[in-house]
């Protein structure tokens, strides 16, 4: 659809939009805030019905809280928040206000607002109605781990199994769900998943679990979820017993002294993420365990800078290993050294892209670490003193490359017997923290220059046979 011309008093910048197409702006408008969708309305007659058209929408509370996000249990800043939400969702949602279907919804809230309730109408009756055809719904904010006492989590999970039961069209339609800081009784965390929302694909749980100490089981065969991440979990244990269509499971923090996870049937699942900086409390756990029922593609482990939270194994993982093409190795102390990442490659034979990370920190407190995390541990793993093949080897990329002998033998290692191995990337690890307080201890660094560049090239090229191409990825500063 061609825009009407411009009038001769706009300024260049006005007869550039002007010019656009209404699909154009319409794309445009999709990535913006409700806040700004509302005040562009507000423009001319010509923007003011572009709204109406839009087929994806955002709305958030976040938009109208300011930083740091204060108690909901004892601010009214957050009904205030909300009221504001409410009025904007009006603008947007109310019958009679849209020309086309909400393909994507995307709402954030808090369902223990008295104003949620109003919300819930719009956006159940939008459903209702065909207006909105799918939604991904948020309640809650992101707030420091242990900071939200077990009433306030309690009760905000009441809030949501109310919620979805006065506003039964909503879960129906959920496609992301994503709760902060909420207890559930095992029941109902079971209902959300395997009953209630039956075309949810993606759930996102922070501090949310059944209680402290407690266990739940997940055992949904009919749920369609696809990805599940949870993160400062205080369960003694959490067992998937059956989710048939889970693809990516991304954990983190955990408060019970190992990994409180366990898999069963899910026989999709591809890849798998987990982080963690252990405290001193907190021993390792045999990854062969967590993955002895699965075939997945892609791993990510990082390790924060603090101890290895895996028990050294090796031909335990060969079956869980067998289709690995992707090894993501995070947060690597430097102390640790590198060679011992051998022994995990050794039983991956179809690894074809291996990220290493190092943690080379000066700007750290030691000894707050040292009381916090308790000392850095990694136990004696099994290296094979023949030269196993990583045939199928195409990139190493190496953060936090420094010229020493440990990172240059290990990198010629790979060089050597990866035969198909395409592209070495050695890439300069920045902490603008780190970069404050001056040079770091460590003797050698990443090559600042070409003559250092070419040297450390010279020195694999000499000492290790390989056709890799070697590049070097240095930190980008801004201007």
């Amino acid at each position: 659809m061609a825009l009407n011309p411009g009038q001769t008093h706009q300024q260049p910048e006005e007869d550039v939009i002007s010019k656009l197409m209404d699909d154009v702006l319409l794309s445009i408008l999709e990535k913006v805030s409700l806040t700004t969708l509302v005040r562009v309305s507000a423009l001319s007659r010509r923007w003011r019905r572009l709204p109406p058209l839009l087929t994806q929408l955002s709305i958030d509370v976040k938009d109208f809280l300011r930083k740091p996000y204060a108690d909901p249990a004892v601010d009214d800043h957050i009904d205030r928040a909300m009221l504001s939400l409410r009025d904007a969702a009006r603008s947007v949602l109310a019958p009679g206000s849209r020309r086309c279907a909400v393909s994507r919804l995307r709402i954030s809230l808090f369902v223990t607002s008295s104003y949620s309730s109003e919300v819930g109408h719009l956006v159940n009756g939008a459903m209702e109605n065909g207006m909105v055809e799918g939604i991904e719904l948020t309640s809650g904010v992101e707030r420091i781990p242990f900071d939200v006492s077990s009433e306030e989590t309690a009760r905000h999970a009441d809030s949501v199994n109310g919620f979805f039961a006065k506003y039964p069209s909503i879960p129906c339609h959920l496609r992301t769900l994503r709760l902060y800081n909420a207890t559930f009784t095992e029941a109902d965390m079971h209902n959300l998943i395997g009953n209630a929302c039956t075309q949810l694909r993606y759930r996102y749980l922070f501090q949310c679990d059944t209680g402290p100490r407690k266990s739940f089981r997940i055992d949904a065969p009919s749920s369609a979820l696809s990805k599940l991440e949870f993160f400062s979990c205080h369960s003694k244990q959490v067992e998937i017993a059956c989710l048939p269509k889970l693809e990516l499971l991304i954990s983190g923090y955990w408060s019970s002294p190992y990994l409180p996870l366990t898999l069963g049937d899910v026989p999709c699942l591809e890849e798998v993420e987990i982080f963690c900086s252990a405290e001193s409390y907190q021993g390792p756990f045999k990854l062969s365990g967590l993955l002895c029922h699965t075939r997945i593609n892609r791993l990510t482990l990082d390790f924060l800078g603090q101890k290895v939270w895996l028990r050294p194994e090796k031909h335990q993982l060969r079956s869980a290993f067998s289709n690995l093409s992707g090894l993501s190795l995070a947060g690597i102390f430097v102390g640790f050294g590198l060679l011992w990442i051998v022994a995990l490659l050794e039983v991956a034979p179809a690894l074809e892209i291996l990220h290493i990370e190092v943690d080379d920190h000066t700007c750290r407190d030691e000894k707050q670490m040292l009381e916090t995390f308790g000392e850095r541990t990694n136990g004696s793993w099994e290296v094979s003193e023949s030269a196993t093949r990583f045939p199928l080897m195409k990139e190493l990329l190496l953060e936090g490359f420094n010229a020493t002998e440990e990172h240059v033998a290990f990198v010629g290692t790979i060089m050597e017997r990866a035969s198909s191995l395409q592209s070495v990337i050695l890439k300069e690890q920045y902490c603008q923290k780190c970069a404050a307080m001056g040079e770091s201890l460590t003797q050698f660094r990443y090559p600042k220059n070409e003559d250092e560049k070419v040297a450390v090239v010279n020195k694999f090229r000499n000492r290790f046979s390989s056709r890799a191409e070697i590049i070097f990825s240095d930190h980008k500063f801004s201007k």
